[in-house]
């Protein structure tokens, strides 16, 4: 059973940018924090740092709102912040709903040989096989994935 928690859903694209750029900035090592909009938690003490709301964010937030933090991640980052953003919600997104959304990263990598390049740092993970085929095609292999498989974690 997974939990979505709804709130997600009622962040602004001003919210999802503000939630990207705290998050690059602490990538990047920012000293300076950025300040962070108010953020779905389910629990007591929340935590204080955008990082801190990614790896929940993956798995309470609906598809639709992983996509927009990916795409403003994405925009607001920089190619020393993509690698976390493919092995984090980009893997974890496909690995669990690839087939919603592989077209639209097909259509994105073939529009933007960046975002393409930032598709190398993602692993199989969950992801079905056809959706994984499809990714590494999108990221320029022939098809014939031949990276690992598995995330190394």
């Amino acid at each position: 059973m997974t939990l979505t928690d709804p709130r997600w859903d009622d962040l602004t694209n001003s919210d999802w940018d503000a939630f990207a750029i705290a998050w690059n900035a602490e990538l990047s090592g920012n000293d300076s924090p950025q300040p962070l909009p108010e953020l779905p938690w389910l629990l007591d003490d929340p935590p204080t740092t955008a990082s801190e709301h990614v790896v929940p964010m993956n798995f309470t937030a609906s598809p639709e709102a992983q996509w927009k933090f990916i795409l403003a991640a994405y925009w607001h980052g920089n190619e020393n912040t993509h690698g976390h953003l493919a092995a984090g919600p980009v893997e974890h997104l496909l690995g669990n709903h690839g087939d919603d959304y592989i077209a639209l990263v097909e259509q994105l990598a073939s529009d933007d040989p960046l975002f393409a390049a930032m598709l190398r740092g993602c692993y199989q993970y969950r992801m079905s096989d056809e959706v994984w085929r499809r990714l590494c095609i999108a990221r320029g292999e022939d098809g014939e994935p031949s990276d690992a498989r598995e995330s190394p974690s």
